[in-house]
C-alpha cells in the first residue's frame, strides 16, 4: 500500500511540475522578440542593456511659404499609407503675438521619405494667399489612420484649436485668449475627423478641457485591442498621462469642467520626472509608438526639459538673451527613450540622450523634439525630429529668424536598444520558451571580430543533443536575420510546442532581436 500511495503522489508531483513548467513557458510563437530590457535574461553574465541613438541625416522640409516662414515645429506627424508617406506638419508663422492662425496644420507627401513636397489644397486664404498646403489653420495636431472607423472618419486626429476667422471649424473652439495683453490659458482637446486627411471636421463637445497643450495623440494597440491616447499631463511638473478609448467618437472621453489640476485622475501617470532628473526638470512630450515590427515593444522618444535658474546668465549667444537673465519657463530640450513592453509601465534604460543637441549656438543646439510616426525603408527605421537653435522661452515674436526644418533620423531595424557582450565574452540564458517556427534568427552585429553560438535546453536547463553549444555553428559580421544553425541541424521543427530555452555565448557583439520564422 505504502508503494501504491508513493507512485500515486509522484504521479500528482510530476503532473504539478508539468503545470508549473507550462504557466512559467512564455509563447513566442513567430513573432520578433526585442532586447529592449532584461525580460530575455533568465540569467546572465556580462551583458549590459544599451541604447543606440540613430544617425542624424538630411533635412526633408525646411520653412519657406509665409505661412510656415519661422518652423516646421515639433508636433508633425508622419505616417505610409497606400504607398504614399503622408505628412501633416506644424507650421509657424512671424505673425504678430496673437493673431490666431499664426500657427497652422500643413500637408504635404513624398515618394521616397525623403523628398517631400507641399499639397496645395486651396481650401483657406493665409493672409491673401489661398494657394497653400494649410488643412487646419490655427491648430497644431497628432493624426492617425483608423483601421476601424468608417471611410468619412478613416483620418482622426486630436488637436488643439484656436478659434480664428479663416477655418469655420474652429468658431466654438476656445484654447487660449488674451484679455487686453494678457494670455489667458485655457485649454480644451478636440477630436478631428476626416475621410482623406486633408479636409477636417471638428468635433463639437472636447475630447478634455485638462490642460493639455502641446503635443497629444492617440492610436488603436493592436496587442490590447482598445485606442490608447498619450496627454500632456501634469503630475510632476510636465508628465505624460494614458488613457484607454473603448469608442474614439463617445465624446467626452474624460468628464469635462474638472478643472486643473484635478482631472489628472482619470489619466495613468505612465512617464514623469524622478529623482534621478537633475531639479526643476521634468518631460515635455509623450512621442508614444506601438512597434509595428515586434509584438510587445513600445517606444516613447519622450523629451525631457531642464528649467533655467531665474537669473542665470551663462549663456548669452542664443536669440532673446541679452545677457539680463533667464526666466523660469527656459532652457534646453533633448530626446530620452523610454520603452514599455504594454504602453503602461514605461522604463529609461539610458537617460544619456537618444538624440542629442548639437553645439551650443548651431541650428539644433537649443532643442529637439521627436514627430510622430516612423517609417520603414528596407532594413532601416526613419524618424523626424524637429531641431530649434532656441532653448524653450528664447521666443521673440514677430522677430525670429527661420529654423532649419525637420531632420530625417536613421535608425536601424529594431536597433534601439541592444543587448552588449564585452571583447572577453558574456552569456545568458533565456526563460522557457514555446515556439511556432522552425526558423531561428538573431538581428545581431558582430563586425568584424565578434562572434556568437546559440544552444537549445530543455526544461531541466539541460542541453538538447544536437542543439549544444559544441554542435553550434558561429555566426559573425552584421547580419539583420542571421541564421541559427547546427553542424546536424538545420531547422528545430522537432521542437515546435515543447517548452526550451535558448542559451547564448557571445563576444563582442550587439544583439538587438531574436525569432523562430516559418521560412527559412
Amino acid at each position: 500500500m505504502l508503494a501504491v500511495g508513493l507512485a500515486l503522489n509522484m504521479r500528482r508531483y510530476n503532473r504539478e511540475k508539468v503545470d508549473v513548467v507550462r504557466e512559467c513557458t512564455i509563447d513566442i510563437g513567430t513573432s520578433k522578440q526585442l532586447f529592449i530590457d532584461s525580460k530575455w535574461f533568465q540569467s546572465q553574465r556580462g551583458m549590459t542593456l544599451t541604447v543606440n541613438p540613430p544617425v542624424k541625416s538630411d533635412i526633408v522640409l525646411s520653412p519657406g511659404k509665409p505661412w510656415d516662414d519661422i518652423a516646421i515645429y515639433a508636433y508633425s506627424n508622419v505616417l505610409e499609407h497606400e504607398g504614399l508617406y503622408k505628412m501633416w506638419y506644424d507650421g509657424l508663422s512671424n505673425l504678430p503675438a496673437g493673431k490666431n492662425h499664426g500657427r497652422c496644420v500643413c500637408y504635404a507627401e513624398s515618394r521616397d521619405g525623403v523628398d517631400w513636397q507641399r499639397v496645395n489644397v486651396n481650401l483657406f486664404e493665409w493672409e491673401g494667399i489661398r494657394d497653400n498646403n494649410i488643412v487646419m489653420p490655427g491648430a497644431s495636431a497628432g493624426v492617425m489612420i483608423d483601421p476601424n472607423g468608417p471611410d468619412e472618419q478613416r483620418y482622426k486626429a486630436l488637436c488643439i484649436i484656436h478659434e480664428n476667422e479663416v477655418w469655420p471649424e474652429s468658431k466654438g473652439a476656445v484654447t487660449g485668449y488674451f484679455e487686453g495683453e494678457k494670455f489667458v490659458a485655457r485649454l480644451e482637446l478636440y477630436l478631428c475627423t476626416s475621410p482623406d486627411g486633408i479636409h477636417w471636421t471638428r468635433q463639437s463637445t472636447p475630447v478634455s478641457n485638462y490642460f493639455h497643450d502641446t503635443q497629444n495623440h492617440f492610436f488603436y494597440d493592436t496587442r490590447l485591442k482598445t485606442y490608447a491616447g498619450y496627454f500632456r499631463t501634469h503630475q510632476r511638473g510636465r508628465s505624460v498621462g494614458r488613457l484607454e478609448i473603448d469608442d474614439p467618437m463617445a465624446l467626452p472621453w474624460i468628464p469635462l469642467n474638472e478643472g486643473h489640476p484635478g482631472a489628472g485622475r482619470f489619466f495613468t501617470t505612465v512617464l514623469e520626472s524622478d529623482e534621478m532628473d537633475p531639479p526643476d526638470s521634468d518631460l515635455y512630450t509623450p512621442c508614444v509608438h506601438q512597434y509595428p515590427w515586434a509584438a510587445d515593444a513600445y517606444f516613447s522618444f519622450t523629451t525631457p526639459y531642464r528649467h533655467y535658474a531665474v537669473g542665470d546668465t551663462s549663456d548669452t549667444t542664443l536669440q532673446g538673451h541679452d545677457g539680463r537673465g533667464r526666466f523660469r519657463n527656459d532652457g534646453p530640450v533633448d530626446i530620452q527613450l523610454a520603452v514599455s513592453r504594454d504602453g503602461i509601465r514605461f522604463t529609461r534604460p539610458d537617460r544619456r540622450p537618444y538624440v542629442a543637441l548639437g553645439l551650443q549656438g548651431a541650428w539644433d543646439g537649443g532643442q529637439t523634439y521627436m514627430c510622430l510616426g516612423m517609417i520603414r525603408r528596407g532594413d532601416e527605421v526613419w524618424m523626424f525630429d524637429a531641431p530649434p537653435r532656441r532653448t524653450h522661452g528664447a521666443y521673440e515674436p514677430g522677430r525670429m529668424e527661420p529654423e532649419k526644418g525637420l531632420r530625417r533620423l536613421v535608425q536601424r531595424l529594431d536597433g534601439f536598444v541592444s543587448a552588449d557582450a564585452a571583447f572577453d565574452g558574456a552569456e545568458f540564458t533565456t526563460p522557457l520558451l514555446k515556439v511556432s517556427g522552425a526558423y531561428p534568427k538573431l538581428n545581431i552585429d558582430c563586425s568584424a571580430m565578434g562572434q556568437a553560438w546559440v544552444e537549445i535546453r530543455d526544461e531541466k536547463n539541460h542541453p538538447i543533443p544536437g542543439y549544444t553549444l559544441a554542435d553550434s555553428i558561429d555566426i559573425d559580421r552584421n547580419q539583420i536575420a542571421a541564421p541559427v544553425l547546427w553542424r546536424e541541424k538545420a531547422n528545430v521543427a522537432e521542437l515546435i510546442g515543447k517548452p526550451i530555452s535558448l542559451h547564448f555565448k557571445l563576444r563582442a557583439c550587439k544583439l538587438y532581436a531574436f525569432q523562430f520564422d516559418d521560412e527559412p
